[in-house]
């Protein structure tokens, strides 16, 4: 089997995304807020944090709302950092800005961030936590499904563009919520870019029991989501335009 590449010098990656949910409990984002500013002010000492639109939405609302359950409130970032973390009363999220600073030190910031959660006593066990990348292709890899390993049609007709599919793949230890969107629009720092979207979130099979079996399975998910990633949705030749190293 062909061994996956360590990087990509012509990197597609614009965001990475790590989430755990967990059971609802009346007003914890509030508390956990201040929590996480505090601890984390000790490394990230000009941190900002600021109010997210949803957080203005009745939480009987939101709590009745599928779409609403878990949005984040609080939002939490570093002027010009990798980072922002964001809570809500059922989810926390940690976002990894373009560009990626690689997996081992976004995984050491998820198992920090966790440990903090952790020791607020405030969340006694995760629900349910993924690892999720977005990706965008760009220029003449951006044009239809061609650099994808995706063949889709319709009766007679061949579909190769204006695609937005979505599709729940399971291995045998991990679930894989693929997102594809062709000719999409993205905004990184303020440049609006026209290419094809690969958002791929991969959980683990088995619910995490506990905080220390959650990050237990960190690196179960990336391997899962890397293999992936490089096996099932990019062709050889695409892999190839984008300058791998292994």
């Amino acid at each position: 089997m062909n061994l996956l590449p360590k990087r990509l010098k012509k990197e597609p990656l614009i965001e990475a995304i790590w989430q755990v949910q967990f059971e609802v409990m009346q007003d914890v984002g509030d508390v956990l807020i201040g929590i996480l500013f505090s601890e984390l002010k000790k490394t990230h000492p000009i941190l900002q944090w600021r109010r997210l639109p949803s957080a203005d939405i009745p939480a009987l609302v939101a709590r009745g709302d599928p779409n609403l359950q878990f949005a984040p409130k609080m939002l939490i970032e570093e002027p010009n950092g990798s980072f922002i973390w964001q809570v809500g009363d059922r989810v926390i999220t940690l976002n990894c800005r373009k560009p990626y600073v690689g997996w081992c030190k976004f995984k050491e910031a998820v198992k920090i961030l966790t440990q903090i959660i952790e020791s607020s006593e405030l969340i006694s066990n995760p629900q349910r936590h993924s690892l999720r990348y977005i990706d965008l292709l760009r220029d003449e890899l951006a044009m239809d499904l061609t650099p994808l390993r995706l063949k889709l049609q319709l009766g007679d007709y061949q579909i190769k563009d204006r695609v937005q599919i979505r599709l729940e793949i399971p291995d045998a230890e991990c679930i894989h919520i693929l997102q594809i969107a062709t000719k999409a629009h993205a905004n990184i720092k303020g440049e609006r870019i026209i290419g094809s979207i690969i958002d791929l979130e991969t959980l683990p099979a088995t619910k995490p029991g506990n905080w220390d079996a959650l990050r237990a399975q960190l690196d179960l998910l990336h391997d899962h989501s890397k293999e992936f990633f490089f096996r099932e949705i990019l062709t050889k030749e695409t892999v190839q335009k984008l300058n791998p190293e292994y």
